[in-house]
Formats: structure tokens, C-alpha cells, sequence
């Protein structure tokens, strides 16, 4: 009855040490070339600029 549980969670370790090692490849892959960090920097200013009027939570009735 060991068997199966200890398989499932050597899985589900092996599974988040490759996905450790595939995302930090990546990252050093995407943060090693200053033309792929300005393009990052720009896609995260975008993503920014998308987000803040539809996550504001102020009212925008005037109180005055």
C-alpha cells in the first residue's frame, strides 16, 4: 500500500525540481541579454498600465 503513495510523491518532487531547473534556465536565459530585459521591462510596464484601472478599488464618485 506504500508503494503507491511513495511513487506519487517522488513524482510530484521530480516534477518541481524540473520545473525549478526549466524556470530558472529561463530566467537566465531571458536576464542574460540587455535587449531581452528592455523587451521584459517593457512588456511589464504594459501589464502594469493594463492592470491598475480594472484592480482599483477607490471610489471614483467625488465626495466633495
Amino acid at each position: 500500500m506504500f508503494f503507491p503513495l511513495k511513487f506519487v510523491a517522488a513524482n510530484i518532487f521530480m516534477a518541481g525540481v524540473t520545473a525549478g531547473a526549466i524556470g530558472g534556465a529561463a530566467a537566465v536565459y531571458v536576464l542574460s541579454d540587455k535587449q531581452r530585459r528592455e523587451k521584459l521591462k517593457d512588456c511589464a510596464e504594459k501589464m502594469r498600465e493594463n492592470c491598475k484601472p480594472k484592480w482599483n478599488t477607490k471610489s471614483t464618485v467625488p465626495t466633495s
